[in-house]
């Protein structure tokens, strides 16, 4: 997103443009499951959640989409530096302080 801003698109078409990026890689991954999938079977008690499953991934994920590209509109990108910034903190800590022993991570 940052290049398309340096490039002097504006801030819906940058995350527009990401989304799109992001299509043949979340394709790839479920084709690869499918195949997986169709190779070693499914149990019958286990298609109706496994469609339900992917139909409420799909509309949550366009939902998000959706909110996401309608507050860009009129927000900018600081609110995802912030959080960035803050969970780069946060495992930059628990990398120095060792507590990823202590918690099993």
């Amino acid at each position: 997103m940052v290049t398309g801003l340096f490039l002097g698109l504006d801030r819906e078409s940058t995350a527009r443009y990401s989304f799109l990026l992001s299509v043949p890689v979340v394709g790839g991954a479920a084709l690869l499951k499918l195949a997986q999938l169709a190779k070693d079977g499914m149990p019958p008690h286990m298609v109706q959640p496994f469609v339900v499953g992917m139909v409420a991934a799909a509309v949550s994920g366009l939902v998000a989409i959706w909110f996401v590209l309608g507050y860009l509109r009129t927000h900018t990108f600081a609110i995802f530096v912030a959080y960035r910034l803050i969970v780069a903190t946060a495992l930059l800590l628990v990398i120095a302080t060792g507590l990823r022993h202590a918690t099993g991570i």
